[in-house]
C-alpha cells in the first residue's frame, strides 16, 4: 500500500529538482570579450565585460545578443547590465543569453564616447557608428564558442539597445534570424527641433531584412504615444518587417517595459521567436 506521506515526499523532492534545474540555468557568468581599441596612439586590446546565461546541457543554443541602453540619470556608466528575468525566460526555452557592456559601461575598458552627445541626427548616427564596435567584438568572440548556434542569433536591445540592434542587423544581414527592439530610441523626442529617432528608424529600415518586433508601452518618459506610433510607421513604409505591439502598463513608465513588464510581452515574444525559428521549447 503506498503511504500518502511517501507521496508527498517524491512530490517534494520533485519540486526541488525542477527548482534546482531552474536555478542551475540561469547563474551568470561574467565572461571577458577582447577588442581592438583604436586611440590617438593606435590600437590597443581592452576587455569588455560581458554576463552569459546558457540552459543546462552542452549546447549548441541558439543565442539572444542583448544591448544595453544608455547612462544618465539613475544609471551609472559604472551599472552592468544582467537582465535576470530575460535570462529566465529565455533559458527556460533552450535559449542563451549574452549580454556584453560596450566601451566604457560597467567593467569594459575603454572610453565611453557614446555619451553625451549633441541634438543632431550627424551626433547620434556617430555614437551609433562607436557602439557597433562593441558588438563587431562580441560576434568575434561568439563565433569561437562552441556552445552558441552562431546561425540561430537573435540581437536584442533596450532603449539605445533596441535601435543600436536594427541599424546592426541592416548593415550584416545574414547574420541574425530576428530583431527585438524593447523601448527603442537613441534621443528624447524633444531633444532638438529634429525628430532624430524618427529619421534614425527611417535609415534603419533602408536596409532592414531582419524580422523585427517593436515592444513599446504608452507613458513613456522619452518618447510620447504618437512618437512610437510614427517609429513603427516609418520603419514599415521604409522597407521593414515590423511587428509592432504597443502595450499600457498600469502605473508603470512605459520606457521601463523591459525591466518591469515581462508578463505583459512574453507571449508575443514567444510567437515571434517561433516564426523565426529561434523557440526550441515553445511552453
Amino acid at each position: 500500500m503506498f503511504h500518502p506521506n511517501v507521496f508527498k515526499s517524491v512530490t517534494f523532492i520533485g519540486m526541488l529538482l525542477v527548482a534546482v534545474f531552474a536555478f542551475a540555468q540561469n547563474v551568470p557568468e561574467t565572461v571577458w570579450i577582447p577588442m581592438q581599441d583604436q586611440g590617438f596612439l593606435g590600437a590597443r586590446e581592452i576587455k569588455l565585460e560581458a554576463t552569459l546565461y546558457k540552459p543546462n546541457g552542452l549546447g549548441p543554443f541558439p543565442v539572444v545578443l542583448f544591448s544595453h541602453g544608455s547612462s544618465g540619470g539613475p544609471i551609472p556608466a559604472s551599472y552592468t547590465e544582467t537582465a535576470k528575468a530575460f535570462a529566465t525566460y529565455l533559458t527556460s526555452k533552450g535559449i542563451a543569453l549574452l549580454i556584453p557592456m560596450r566601451r566604457g559601461r560597467g567593467k569594459s575598458e575603454g572610453s565611453n564616447d557614446e555619451e553625451p552627445s549633441a541634438c543632431t541626427v550627424v551626433a547620434a548616427k556617430e555614437g551609433i557608428r562607436y557602439a557597433t564596435a562593441s558588438i563587431d567584438a562580441t560576434l568575434v568572440y561568439l563565433h569561437k564558442q562552441t556552445w552558441a548556434a552562431t546561425t540561430n542569433i537573435v540581437l536584442a536591445g533596450h532603449s539605445r539597445g533596441g535601435l543600436l540592434s536594427l541599424f546592426y542587423a541592416g548593415e550584416h544581414p545574414s547574420l541574425a534570424k530576428g530583431v527585438v527592439n524593447f523601448a527603442g530610441g537613441w534621443k528624447n523626442d524633444n531633444c532638438g527641433p529634429t525628430d532624430i529617432n524618427l529619421v534614425l528608424f527611417e535609415q534603419a529600415a533602408l536596409k532592414a531584412k531582419t524580422p523585427a518586433l517593436f515592444v513599446y508601452a504608452r507613458g513613456d518618459g522619452f518618447y510620447s504615444d504618437t512618437s512610437i506610433d510614427r517609429y513603427a510607421s516609418v520603419f514599415r513604409a521604409n522597407g521593414g518587417d515590423v511587428e509592432f505591439k504597443f502595450y499600457a502598463l498600469d502605473k508603470i513608465n512605459g520606457h521601463a517595459i523591459f525591466h518591469r513588464a515581462l508578463p505583459v510581452w512574453e507571449k508575443d515574444l514567444d510567437g515571434f521567436l517561433a516564426r523565426i525559428g529561434t523557440l526550441q521549447r515553445p511552453n
